[in-house]
Formats: structure tokens, C-alpha cells, sequence
């Protein structure tokens, strides 16, 4: 089952990747509100981290979220969230933790621009690899790919989908001590 599981995810990595580069993701305006979709993604990574001994928090000071219905594309903002989540937790050890936020930093009537913050205490990242970390396929050496599973996919869909949806992803990264992403994405106020 795990094996299964594990194939489906690199097939959906592949072909959300090859959508994503040929432009097949069209703008949508569908209407999501944003307390549910990051409930979603927040639950399953608390049950993921839970299970690894791992603290996942929510940084509700932090956060400040005053626009709850938006318009867009809420399965690529689910799945932005759910990647830079679930690389969080899966590169933390037992005993680590993840702390994820969300705060509204501009809003008029037509749009609001959220910074989504996701800050681990992981592994970490070599400043070399910082500068290929988003390219597709790509993960820090070798042991990593066994170790931890995965295609190398899931950063580089984070940035196209950031890129779509003219945002801006950066990351910073210290070996041994963890990572820190921080998104700013502007997302359509729901009329």
C-alpha cells in the first residue's frame, strides 16, 4: 500500500509538473475560502507530524487573515502549501519543529496579498544547493532520494505555481539548524 501510494504521488509530481510548464493550468476564478483550504493542509500535517514525533504549530500571532472568501485557483494554493508543509515535515527529525502562518499584508477591493511562512527544524540546505533548489528533479545528493523519497518535484512546482500566479517564493536555509519559506501571493477578493 505504502509502495502504491508512493508511485501515485511521482505520478501526480510528473504530470502536475509537465501541466504546469506547458501552460495547461488555466486562471480560474473559483471561489475558496481561505480558513478551510488552510485547515485542510494544516490537519493533515499536523497528523503527519504527530506522527513523527514532530511539533507542527500554528502560528496564529503570527497570522492575521481578515479576507476569507477569495477567487482563484484553490487546488494549486492548497497544493503550494501542502508541498513547503510537507518538505517541512518530512525533512525534520523526531523531536523537531514546523511552524506555518499565514498574514494578510495588503488588501484593497479587488485583491489581497497574503504571506505564507512555513519555518522547520530540519535538515536544512547547503547555500549551493539554495541556488538549484527549484529546478525539477533536483534534491540535495543522493542518500537524500532514498532516504526521504521523492521525485525533486515539488519545489519546482511550488515556484511555476507561484510564478502563475505572479507571487514570490524565497527561502533561506542553514545546514543542520533548518528552513524557512516565505510565499507572497496575490489572491482575487470574492465579490
Amino acid at each position: 500500500m505504502t509502495s502504491s501510494k508512493y508511485l501515485v504521488s511521482i505520478v501526480n509530481d510528473i504530470l502536475d509538473m509537465n501541466k504546469l510548464e506547458s501552460g495547461g493550468v488555466v486562471e480560474q476564478e473559483i471561489p475558496f475560502n481561505l480558513a478551510e483550504l488552510l485547515n485542510r493542509v494544516n490537519l493533515g500535517k499536523q497528523k503527519q507530524a504527530a506522527e513523527k514525533n514532530v511539533e507542527y504549530i500554528v502560528d496564529w500571532e503570527q497570522s492575521d487573515i481578515r479576507h476569507m472568501d477569495l477567487a482563484g485557483n484553490p487546488i494549486y494554493v492548497e497544493r503550494l502549501l501542502t508541498n513547503i508543509s510537507d518538505n517541512a515535515v518530512k525533512f525534520t527529525g523526531p523531536g523537531g519543529s514546523v511552524r506555518v502562518w499565514c498574514a494578510e499584508k495588503y488588501a484593497d477591493e479587488e485583491r489581497v496579498v497574503y504571506e505564507f511562512g512555513c519555518a522547520d527544524t530540519g535538515i536544512g540546505m547547503s547555500e549551493t544547493f539554495l541556488e538549484h533548489a527549484f529546478e525539477p528533479f533536483t534534491q540535495e545528493n543522493e542518500t537524500s532520494r532514498s532516504r526521504y523519497e521523492g521525485t525533486g518535484l515539488g519545489l519546482a512546482i511550488c515556484r511555476t505555481i507561484v510564478e502563475r500566479f505572479k507571487g514570490k517564493i524565497e527561502v533561506a536555509s542553514t545546514p543542520g539548524k533548518g528552513t524557512r519559506f516565505t510565499i507572497i501571493l496575490p489572491l482575487k477578493v470574492e465579490e
